[in-house]
């Protein structure tokens, strides 16, 4: 069975997410990107410190990705009076943040970005369809999924924590299956957000996941 074991949107504006940062590691993170510091503030959030070392996967979207980064370096070659930096280089790859985040989530074993086409596009079933397989073959006790977006006008992000057993306070299981419901919700960014709304109410009993790219793949939260 798949647990659901956190639920957690966050949103900052560009000037927050360092003093985020210190909140939660008790130091600044030198040289990261913003969508860097934006994946360890919601990861930390999401997982209690004693799960922190048990074999993890990271699986997250994004829209914007590290522009900000790729377009800041190519400014500096085009137009810049002296070379890049190496770490210059090194911030517009997305595996650093994986690299930066293992220092505090010891049991990080893998990382994968999925990239988006467009604005308000997702593909949430893609990230919990292979989480829910991971863990039914045992190769990690837990899978982070999450959808980041960092802009000059603002820092989102959007994280569910699945569990090969529940925590705690584990609010839902997730069932896979191939027979969508006719009233699911739609795959979009925010899907969390409306998870969580879901959660807070008396019913219905479940909420099933459409996602236009895999239209014969069921998603259903059922509560616990």
């Amino acid at each position: 069975m798949i647990y659901l074991n956190a639920v957690l949107s966050q949103q900052f504006a560009p000037a927050q997410l360092p003093g985020a940062v210190r909140a939660a590691i008790g130091k600044p993170l030198r040289r990261a990107s913003g969508l860097t510091q934006l994946a360890l503030v919601g990861a930390l959030a999401s997982l209690p410190a004693e799960c922190r070392d048990l074999p993890t996967a990271l699986l997250w979207q994004s829209t914007s990705g590290l522009r900000q980064e790729t377009l800041t370096l190519l400014d500096e070659v085009c137009n810049g009076t002296a070379e890049p930096m190496p770490y210059d280089f090194l911030a517009t790859q997305p595996a650093i943040a994986a690299a930066q985040l293992q220092a505090f989530l010891p049991g990080l074993q893998s990382a994968t970005q999925t990239p988006l086409e467009q604005a308000g596009q997702a593909n949430w079933a893609l990230l919990l369809s292979l989480a829910g397989l991971w863990l039914a073959e045992g190769r990690y006790a837990q899978v982070l999924c999450a959808h980041l977006d960092s802009t000059p006008e603002a820092a989102h992000g959007h994280w569910l924590l699945l569990g090969a057993t529940p925590l705690e306070k584990a609010p839902a299981r997730l069932q896979i299956g191939t027979s969508p419901q006719p009233d699911a919700v739609p795959d979009r960014p925010d899907f969390p957000a409306r998870l969580a709304d879901w959660l807070h109410q008396a019913s219905p009993p479940t909420l099933s996941l459409h996602s236009p790219a895999a239209p014969r793949l069921a998603l259903e939260f059922a509560r616990l």
